[in-house]
């Protein structure tokens, strides 16, 4: 195969390869913007070192990832090998800081899930109280009304709310624990936080379930795309490492041609004037294809497998020398 062939299939597939880089670094990105700045989620009722270390793990990569696409599609189309080295070297970095992420993610689980437990707890205990934490209320809310769930554990839960126990109220609960369209008024209050009713008018089912699995879904969705992305930067680096060897070839057959075609920059090899089996005619450049017809050698590119000054198409009597 010819060197140019083999250059324009290397950049079809860098291009197939960084696109999907690009879209699944966007995604990454997006996730840590999500965790970060949307304060609409269980997210952001943990405030622990571990979360913001991924989160901010992840803003840096997504926004490494696109700088890094753009370098690697420039080093392919402007033929840099300097850019795709750098794009080579970048690439490591990348999955340097997935490994980090990944691990920390993995690693701290268990504490995060237990952290969110404690948190929610926490909103159980003050909610109906503290008015600074309505954003919180809201979040528990959601979750039990489409969830269909009251309380962490189990509805008694509730028995531990601030509200609830000073004022000695029994079988009330939030008005998102009721199943029925309408929240039961208690009587002698008139909160809309609360109702009063039996057992059978509540959600039977624990919440704990509902927001462990919530936890666990989006932090596989974090590990499943650090995973696509360190596949793709396998077969990146695959890519920019022939990318690389093939424009260094491509190189090296351009100033091969320059060295046998420019026939203004070339004296004749002074070893052979002095050489009766020399032709005076020849002390010029070769004839088109002269130089390399007698090497039997199909394309110019073979000149390639020769180190340089020793291939048969310039080694002899019309070798090249600078005036």
């Amino acid at each position: 195969m010819k060197v140019d062939d083999k250059f324009q299939i290397l950049k079809f597939f860098a291009a197939v390869f960084n696109s999907v880089f690009l879209i699944l670094g966007l995604c990454i990105f997006g996730c840590a913007v999500w965790i970060l700045f949307d304060k609409d989620n269980f997210i952001a009722v943990l405030s622990s070192v571990e979360v913001k270390t991924v989160a901010g793990g992840l803003f840096i990569i997504g926004l490494v990832v696109v700088g890094v696409t753009i370098l690697g599609c420039m080093g392919a189309q402007l033929e840099n090998r300097c850019f795709l080295l750098l794009y080579m070297g970048f690439l490591i970095c990348i999955v340097l800081g997935q490994l980090f992420v990944t691990f920390i993610v993995l690693l701290n689980h268990g504490k995060i899930t237990s952290k969110m437990k404690i948190e929610v707890d926490k909103i159980i205990t003050e909610y109906g109280t503290n008015p600074d934490n309505q954003r919180h209320w809201k979040l528990l809310d959601n979750v039990q009304r489409y969830g269909h769930c009251c309380g962490m554990q189990s509805p008694n839960d509730w028995q531990s709310n601030m509200f609830i126990k000073n004022n000695s109220l029994i079988e009330v609960y939030p008005c998102s624990c009721f199943n029925t369209t309408d929240c039961p008024a208690i009587s002698g209050f008139s909160t809309l936080l609360f109702g009063n009713g039996s057992q059978t008018q509540i959600h039977p089912q624990r919440c704990v379930d509902i927001i462990t699995n919530w936890l666990k879904e989006n932090t596989l969705t974090i590990v499943g795309m650090e995973v696509g992305l360190l596949i793709s930067q396998v077969l990146q680096f695959i890519v920019a490492v022939y990318l690389y060897q093939t424009v260094g070839q491509k190189v090296k057959l351009r100033n091969v041609s320059q060295l046998i075609l420019s026939e203004e920059h070339c004296e004749p090899n002074p070893d052979y004037l002095d050489d009766p089996d020399y032709p005076e005619q020849n002390h010029g450049y070769p004839e088109p294809n002269q130089a390399y017809a007698h090497t039997n050698l199909a394309y110019p590119e073979e000149i390639l497998a020769y180190p340089d000054d020793q291939h048969p198409a310039y080694s002899g009597p019309n070798h090249c020398y600078p005036r």
